[in-house]
């Protein structure tokens, strides 16, 4: 299996359906997912990129392959549960932090000073 991201240019909802029903026909593809903050289109399957490529220039011909590399789950997994785990240690921190404050306001039980 193969993986492929195409940067489209497309950062709105309704283009990402277009494109996401162009591709979903296509036989080879296991997993296609559609990132509007970046305007990239991922593709994991066996699939050919000079296929995928043109059929999607027809439609939108700012469509460029930025990244065609192997598939490795093992590895994708392991990536996203180091994510998840940098997530739960910035909201502890932050919860922490927030709590810090609110014990400094409310340890000198009075309301607040301009009031």
């Amino acid at each position: 299996m193969m993986k492929m991201i195409v940067w489209m240019g497309v950062y709105d909802q309704r283009s990402k359906g277009k494109i996401m029903k162009s591709v979903a026909d296509l036989p080879g593809i296991h997993y296609p997912c559609m990132d509007l903050k970046e305007g990239t289109l991922t593709l994991v399957g066996d699939v050919n990129p000079v296929e995928i490529v043109n059929k999607l220039r027809k439609k939108w011909r700012r469509a460029k392959l930025t990244l065609f590399v192997p598939y490795d789950a093992l590895k994708e997994a392991k990536l996203a549960e180091a994510k998840q785990r940098r997530e739960e240690i910035e909201r502890e921190a932050l919860y922490r932090y927030n709590r810090e404050i609110r014990e400094i306001v409310n340890d000198q039980e009075r309301g607040c000073v301009i009031c």
